[in-house]
């Protein structure tokens, strides 16, 4: 009898291990500058119940600090993070690049790209990168320049001012060299506050960030926000995927693919907060040499700096010339 029941045994802890393993509660440590009550917050609650009809239980853990959430993952704390696109930098280029200076500045765009993801498994497998996979986009709003003076609004006039620069991004002090500002490194803890006080002429962020952290009263005597978008912001799920059941990424990039309006809607709110006497207008007639500024500091970085994905860049373009063939881009074909 002994011997009859010992291989059945074996047989099932063999099935049944790896589903208890996936039973464990999964961490991911999720950064949402509004906290526990941000909108994000909100999405990522309804995820931990649609991911329990997976078979997988994930608890959430909320940070107001970005870095301690991307730290905590990178230091095995947690089975998965929610960050900016350009956080995650070093654990994937690929989506990272999403974030390219001036390579998204519509929302559709976007959307095509996160759809993409979904639809065509070549496009998912980039996705993954050693332990790491990105199993989730959402919109986290257009970036723009916010100005402590809002005659600062053309390249030149950047010349010698100082610029609250994100120290973890490789792009970002290749920008600020090129338009001949000055580099203060900052991060989302401390670009709000370095903002107000006057620490610096500048700062560039998404509207999310803009109650939060109270960038009005940087403003408040006679600055403004550039409505020139400068990228779009995007927050990213990612996971050691070995710690999920195979088929997750896709089933939760699929379901995060459906939260992308109820993302966008609560960033278009975000932005029609700022009240609209900041709005510091730039002439359409000057965005093309915006545009052509923007396309050489992204080769730049591509070939020199290897802080972009050549191929994310590649779609990009594609995806803008699919919505405008018009574009100069669209001939040359330098990405």
């Amino acid at each position: 009898m002994t011997r009859t029941l010992l291989p059945l045994l074996t047989l099932l802890v063999g099935v049944l291990l790896p589903g208890l393993a996936y039973a464990q509660a999964k961490t991911i440590c999720a950064y949402d500058p509004g906290g526990k009550s941000g909108d994000f917050s909100k999405i990522l609650e309804d995820y931990k119940l649609q991911a329990g009809t997976w078979g997988v239980q994930i608890d959430i853990k909320t940070y107001t600090d970005e870095e301690t959430a991307a730290k905590d993952y990178e230091a095995g704390k947690c089975d998965g993070v929610v960050a900016t696109g350009v956080r995650l930098q070093r654990f994937n280029r690929f989506p990272s690049t999403i974030e390219a200076i001036g390579a998204i500045n519509d929302y559709a765009v976007l959307k095509q790209l996160v759809d993409s993801f979904v639809k065509y498994p070549s496009a998912a497998a980039k996705l993954r990168s050693g332990p790491h996979e990105t199993v989730g986009v959402l919109p986290a709003g257009l970036v723009f320049l916010y100005v402590r003076d809002r005659n600062i609004d053309t390249v030149p006039e950047l010349a010698g001012k100082r610029i609250a620069t994100m120290d973890y991004d490789k792009a970002a002090p290749v920008m600020v060299d090129r338009v001949g500002a000055i580099m203060v490194p900052a991060d989302l803890g401390s670009f709000g506050p370095q903002f107000n006080n006057g620490n610096v002429d500048a700062c560039y962020m998404s509207a999310l960030a803009y109650q939060p952290f109270e960038l009005w009263r940087g403003m408040s005597n006679g600055g403004g926000v550039v409505d020139l978008p400068l990228a779009m912001a995007t927050l990213q799920i990612m996971v050691r995927h070995e710690k999920f059941p195979a088929d997750f990424g896709a089933k939760s990039r699929a379901w995060f693919a459906g939260q992308f309006d109820r993302a966008k809607k609560a960033v278009l709110a975000d932005q029609s907060a700022i009240d609209s006497k900041y709005w510091i207008h730039i002439p359409k007639e000057q965005y093309p040499g915006f545009e052509d500024m923007f396309l050489q500091v992204r080769l730049d970085l591509r070939d020199k700096h290897k802080a972009y994905d050549g191929t994310m860049l590649s779609v990009l373009r594609k995806l803008r010339c699919a919505k405008d063939a018009a574009r100069s881009e669209c001939v040359e074909k330098k990405e």
